[in-house]
């Protein structure tokens, strides 16, 4: 009875899919999230005969999974195929919920098309028409990341009860968390989901990310050397606004957000705004070398300690770029503030 129980509570699918007699695929991989614990992913692999394949079982809650075919080697070949050989991209490669009855079959090229499935399924094709007319919406322009802030915000908002839904809101909630973009989409969400694993993992982190910018932290003093050697204290920049910035001269990310921190100086210098630079190089001429590059204006520090810079544990900075805004009363008032996030901050207030 327990057994009957449990196979209840869990969510059964089983995954049909169909190749052309053409196609030269030999096997299909399919690989998923077991749960929401973020372990390793589970690979389930099946013969394809006579252009057929099949898996079939139990889940938790519907997960996204990735099906991948997989083409024989030639005689005597070894190593691993190149992309170009398997199709590339999204060649031979389906995603779909682990969501009832799902039904994927490919065509001559490898393009998979899907039909079928339950609530979560249909919400992911949901998703996939919304991100394609968009994209279409752009004319060609490179998608950015307020592209997917707003996109996914208005996903959660229109399907507030699905598991898509919070699947999505990862790319905002898996590492530092913006209480500005994440708090909204949260509210959005239903009890259910707000209840779900996944949510209940990372609310601490949005409570804690709101309680950092509230204005009630006083940011950690720190004292560290300048590039002249001279001992720079956060404490002397008191009276001010000071924007903390970590960053290193190897950051691709740091280094192509520097155009807007230094266009955010420019802006608010005159009007009690500041920069200070928290570098997490290790060696100084790529350190000076970085800041002469990128025209940095502004003081820059550096302990040469990298990641265990005592520093980057005051501030539980755990990946750059990172900066954390602080009001003259030294008060915590931003954090990872970046592209127009920054600007938008620093008008609501400085005046």
């Amino acid at each position: 009875m327990l057994f009957a129980v449990t196979l209840r509570a869990q969510n059964s699918y089983i995954i049909k899919g169909k190749i052309p007699f053409a196609h030269k695929a030999a096997r299909a991989v399919m690989s998923y999230p077991p749960d929401d614990k973020g372990g390793a992913y589970n690979a389930d692999t099946v013969n394809i005969t006579n252009g057929k394949f099949e898996f079939k079982g139990a889940i938790g809650r519907p997960q996204l999974a990735e099906l991948n075919l997989i083409f024989p080697k030639p005689a005597g070949e070894t190593g691993r195929r190149k992309e170009s050989d398997e199709g590339g991209g999204m060649k031979n490669v389906a995603l779909f919920y682990l969501d009832g009855n799902v039904d994927v079959s490919f065509d001559t090229a490898g393009t998979a098309t899907m039909t079928g499935g339950g609530k979560e399924q249909l919400g992911w094709k949901d998703y996939e028409q919304m991100i394609l007319t968009r994209n279409k919406a752009l004319n060609g322009a490179t998608a950015t990341m307020e592209f997917y802030e707003e996109l996914i915000a208005d996903y959660v908002k229109a399907h507030p009860d699905l598991y898509v839904s919070v699947d999505l809101m990862d790319l905002f909630t898996q590492s530092a968390i913006q209480p500005k973009l994440v708090e909204p989409m949260y509210n959005s969400l239903s009890k259910r989901m707000q209840n779900s694993e996944k949510v209940l993992a990372w609310k601490p982190k949005l409570d804690q990310a709101k309680l950092a910018v509230s204005g009630n932290l006083r940011a950690p003093d720190f004292v560290l050397n300048d590039t002249e050697g001279k001992a720079i204290s956060l404490a002397s920049y008191r009276g001010g606004y000071v924007l903390v910035d970590f960053w290193a001269s190897w950051c691709v990310p740091c280094r192509a957000e520097n155009p807007n921190v230094l266009a955010a100086y420019e802006k608010y210098k005159d009007k009690n705004f500041q920069v200070l630079g928290v570098s997490l190089d290790e060696k100084k001429a790529l350190w000076l070398k970085a800041i002469a590059e990128d025209q940095l204006p502004w003081k820059q520090v550096c302990d040469f300690k990298a990641s265990k810079s005592e520093v980057t544990q005051l501030y539980n900075i755990s990946s750059i770029p990172a900066n954390v805004l602080v009001d003259p009363n030294g008060k915590i008032v931003g954090k990872d503030l970046r592209g127009k996030d920054l600007h938008d901050r620093l008008a609501e207030l400085i005046r």
